[in-house]
């Protein structure tokens, strides 16, 4: 395994990321200076979940690549595939990792992965331009993700033992959690 991962991340995640941010601490900032600092405590809570959402569909979707595997973060979900379990790599609505036979028989593999024996990866969509030249830069850059990733599937190994591991994104989780706390107390402190 590599000592650093490749992470492939839709660019629009980090964008919509910090604009919310920026919006959510302005919005705090003006409470603060107009009304209180206790003021913005009952308040803070409302305005990270938007924060929340879109770093858990927008941000935290992202695919990290080593030379042993790839892991597919989704929503709320990662993915780990050992490269000797995938049998393709393709683009359809979004990256496929096409799993093999012996990846398919694993159990706990998710709806979809058991449904078609494919893995999907929210993080990399494809979507048509509206312009020739962007359409053709797009092409060409999921074509050259295309060709990395089926060239370290067919570079390795065999990988005795190799296993299909699903885990939760507990970050997201627990600052979900951590959020709805704050809330129901803000809640019962407003009255």
């Amino acid at each position: 395994m590599t000592d650093r991962a490749r992470v492939l991340r839709a660019p629009t995640g980090l964008f919509w990321l910090v604009g919310v941010a920026a919006v959510v601490a302005l919005l705090l900032g003006d409470v603060v200076v107009r009304g209180s600092v206790p003021q913005a405590l009952l308040i803070a809570p409302w305005l990270l979940l938007p924060v929340w959402f879109v770093y858990v569909f927008l941000y935290a979707p992202h695919i990290a690549v080593t030379d042993d595997d790839v892991r597919v973060h989704n929503i709320l979900r990662t993915v780990r595939l050992p490269w000797s379990t995938v049998e393709d790599v393709r683009m359809r609505w979004q990256l496929e990792f096409e799993l093999t036979e012996a990846g398919r028989a694993q159990g706990d593999l998710g709806a979809a992965a058991r449904r078609k024996g494919v893995v999907e990866a929210w993080a990399i969509t494809a979507r048509p331009g509206r312009r020739p030249s962007t359409r053709t830069a797009r092409a060409s850059s999921e074509a050259d993700t295309l060709e990395v990733l089926r060239g370290l599937q067919a570079s390795v190994g065999p990988q005795p033992g190799a296993r299909i591991t699903r885990s939760w994104n507990l970050v997201a989780l627990g600052s979900a959690v951590a959020i709805a706390v704050w809330c129901v107390a803000a809640w019962f402190a407003a009255g």
